[in-house]
Formats: C-alpha cells, structure tokens, sequence
C-alpha cells in the first residue's frame, strides 16, 4: 500500500524562550523532512510565539512529529490540519 504525502499546517504555540526555533528545526532535521514554509512571529497572547509551518508528508508522520513537538518544554499546544485547498483542488480533478 503506498502512502499518499499530503500538504499539512502544524501550528505551535511557544513561551518566549531563545533557541526554541533551533530546537523545532531539528525535529523535522532528523526525520528529513523538508519544509515548505516556516514562519514564527508573536501570537495573541503577550509572550507567547506561534509557529506556522507547511509541510508535505504523510498524516501518520505529521501526527509523529506534532506528538514529539509537544513534549519540548516550552512549548504550550500544537495543531494539525490538511490545508483545504488542496483537498477541494483533489475533489475537482
């Protein structure tokens, strides 16, 4: 069975903490996996960052990656969804 790479957004909520990016990065960096957008920026939470990141990969992976985010200590919660409008494109074909 041959396991479909679908484009996926992992948001992240973070405390403030230097060398967290570093950290994230070597995540995807050991499993060799690519990213297509990497964006960190304040949230709306005063001294709290989000990470925005697309990535294309299985969902069995992306759920591997998001559950291992988590447990870095200062990071706060981690989200996971299929962008949607690649699925509607895959809908229309």
């Amino acid at each position: 069975m041959r396991t479909e790479h679908k484009e996926y957004t992992i948001t992240a909520y973070t405390e403030d903490y230097l060398g967290l990016i570093g950290r994230i990065n070597a995540i995807f960096s050991r499993r060799r996996i690519s990213m297509v957008t990497f964006h960190v920026g304040p949230s709306e939470i005063e001294k709290v960052k989000k990470f925005v990141i697309i990535i294309r990969e299985t969902e069995e992976s992306v759920q591997k990656i998001t559950r291992q985010m988590e447990k870095q200590v200062d990071v706060l919660e981690v989200y996971y969804h299929k962008n949607p409008y690649l699925t509607a494109i895959e809908y229309a074909s």
